[in-house]
C-alpha cells in the first residue's frame, strides 16, 4: 500500500511539475544551452559547498594540532602540623608552587597535522572529480530531454502526411475507384492511432527527462530548458579529444592512457588519501619513542618561631615513560597502518583498471556509432526514400497495395527516429569519454565544451 502511495505521489508531482512548465510562456525565460545548464547545476551543487566546508575545517584543526599541551600548574600546602595548624611550627612545612610540561612522543605533532593536510588537500581534486561527473550526468539527461522532444517534432512533423494518406484512401474507397478495399480504410486508420499513442508515450519520456533535470535544475531552467527546445531543433555539439588522446586509443595504448589518467582529479584524490595512510603508519610508529616531561618547583617555609630564617626549597625533574609492556598493542597498530596504506594503493590501481576499460569500451561504442551514422545517412535513408516513393508511385497507379504504402512511410519515420537516437546516443558516449580526459580537448574545437 505504502509503495502505491508512493508512486502515484511521484507521478502527481510529476504532472504537477510539467503542467506548470507547459503553462508558462516561453517568452519569459531566455533560452540556455547544455553549457549552461552544466554550469547552474555546478553553481547550486550542495555537496561542493560541504566539501569546501570540510576541507576548512581540516585546515583549521591542522593549525592548532602541532602545538604542545598546556603546562600544568601545581599548589599545595606541605606537611602542615596536625596538632596546632601553625606555619611556622615544623620545618617540613612549606607552601609549594609546581609546573610541569609534557612532549609528544617524537615528532607526532608534525606528523599529525601533516596527515590532516593530506586528507584537507583531498577535497579540491573530489571536488574537480565531483564537476566532471555532473557535467556528464546532466548532459546526459539534457540529450535524453532533447531526444525525446525530436522524437516528438518527427513525429508529429509526418502525422499530417499521415493524416492525409488517410483522407486519400477514404476518398479512394468511398468512390470505389482503383483497388481499394475497406480494410485499407481501417488499416490506414490504425496507424493513424498508433501514430498517436506513440506520440503519448515519447511525450511521457520527455517528461520523465525533464523530471530528471530537477534534480539539478531549477524550475525557471526547466522552462528555459523547453524554451531551447522550442526555438533550436539541431543537435548541441561537443569537443574533439585532443589528437594525441585519440591516437592513444586508436592503438590501445594501455600505457598511454594510464599515464594521462595520473593526472585526473579521482586518482589524483587517491594519491592524496595514500599519502594520508602513509603519515598513518609514521605516526603509529612513533608510539615506540618515549614520552618525555619536565617540572619544577618552588617551596616557600616560613621562619622558625624564634624568627630564625629557614631556607626555602626549589625543585626540578624529568619525567619519561618506558614502553616495555606495550609493545604488542604498537605492533599490532603499525602492522594496521601500514596494511590499510597498502589497501589504498590497491583501491588506486583497481580505479585506474576500471577507468581504462571503460574508457576503451566508450571509444568502441563512439567508433560504431560513427559508423552507423555514416551508414544511415549515405544508404539507408535514401533507399528509404526510394522505397516510400515507390510504393506510393504504384498505388496512385493501381499497381500496389495501400499496405506497402504504409509500411513504407512507418519505416521512413523510424528510420529518422533511429538515426536521431544514435545521434543523441554517441553525443552521450562522447561526454562519458570526455570525464577521463577533462581538459585535455582540441583547442581549435568551437563546440560547447
Amino acid at each position: 500500500m505504502l509503495h502505491t502511495y508512493k508512486f502515484y505521489y511521484s507521478r502527481s508531482l510529476l504532472r504537477f511539475v510539467v503542467a506548470l512548465i507547459s503553462i508558462l510562456p516561453f517568452s519569459v525565460f531566455a533560452a540556455i544551452t547544455m553549457q549552461d545548464a552544466v554550469k547552474m547545476a555546478i553553481q547550486h551543487d550542495p555537496w561542493l559547498e560541504g566539501s569546501q566546508l570540510q576541507e576548512r575545517a581540516l585546515r583549521a584543526t591542522s593549525k592548532g594540532v602541532n602545538v604542545l599541551p598546556d603546562p600544568m600548574l601545581s599548589m599545595g600546602l606541605l606537611n602542615l602540623p596536625s596538632d596546632g595548624f601553625a606555619f611556622d611550627q615544623e620545618p617540613m612545612t612549606q607552601m609549594k608552587v609546581g609546573l610541569a610540561q609534557t612532549f609528544p612522543r617524537g615528532d607526532s605533532l608534525a606528523i599529525r597535522q601533516q596527515q590532516l593536510d593530506y586528507q584537507a588537500d583531498q577535497h579540491p581534486y573530489q571536488r574537480e572529480d565531483r564537476k566532471a561527473k555532473i557535467r556528464v550526468t546532466v548532459s546526459q539527461l539534457w540529450l535524453d530531454a532533447l531526444k525525446a522532444d525530436l522524437t516528438i517534432r518527427l513525429i508529429e512533423r509526418d502525422r499530417g502526411l499521415f493524416e492525409q494518406l488517410v483522407d486519400i484512401v477514404k476518398a479512394s474507397y468511398s468512390s470505389a475507384q482503383g483497388n481499394t478495399r475497406q480494410q485499407d480504410v481501417i488499416s490506414a486508420q490504425l496507424e493513424l492511432a498508433r501514430l498517436d499513442d506513440r506520440l503519448t508515450a515519447v511525450n511521457s519520456q520527455r517528461d520523465t527527462a525533464l523530471m530528471n533535470l530537477s534534480e539539478w535544475l531549477s524550475l525557471e531552467a526547466l522552462q528555459a530548458v523547453s524554451a531551447t527546445f522550442a526555438e533550436n531543433m539541431s543537435l548541441p555539439t561537443v569537443p574533439d579529444l585532443a589528437d594525441n588522446i585519440q591516437q592513444l586509443l586508436k592503438r590501445t595504448d594501455n600505457m598511454g592512457l594510464i599515464q594521462l589518467l595520473t593526472q585526473h582529479p579521482a586518482i589524483l584524490s587517491i594519491e592524496q588519501s595514500a599519502k594520508a595512510g602513509e603519515t598513518a603508519v609514521k605516526l603509529a610508529k612513533q608510539k615506540y619513542k618515549p614520552q618525555w616531561g619536565v617540572n619544577a618547583s618552588y617551596a616557600y617555609r616560613d621562619d622558625d618561631p624564634l624568627g630564625k630564617s629557614r631556607a626555602d626549597f626549589f625543585s626540578i625533574g624529568i619525567t619519561v615513560d618506558i614502553p616495555i609492556f606495550g609493545h604488542t598493542q604498537q605492533d599490532s597498530e603499525v602492522a594496521a597502518s601500514r596494511l590499510s596504506a597498502q589497501a589504498i594503493e590497491t583501491d588506486k590501481r583497481l580505479l585506474q583498471q576500471r577507468m581504462l576499460s571503460q574508457m576503451l569500451s566508450l571509444y568502441q561504442q563512439d567508433v560504431r556509432f560513427e559508423q552507423r551514422i555514416a551508414g544511415f545517412q549515405l544508404s539507408i535513408l535514401p533507399q528509404i526514400q526510394e522505397q516510400a516513393d515507390a510504393s506510393l508511385s504504384a498505388y496512385t497507379t493501381d499497381d500496389g497495395d495501400f499496405s506497402e504504402v504504409m509500411r513504407a512511410r512507418i519505416g521512413q519515420l523510424n528510420a529518422h527516429i533511429d538515426l536521431i537516437h544514435i545521434q543523441i546516443e554517441k553525443l552521450k558516449t562522447r561526454m562519458q569519454l570526455g570525464y577521463f580526459f577533462a581538459g585535455h580537448t582540441n583547442s581549435n574545437d568551437r563546440g560547447e565544451y
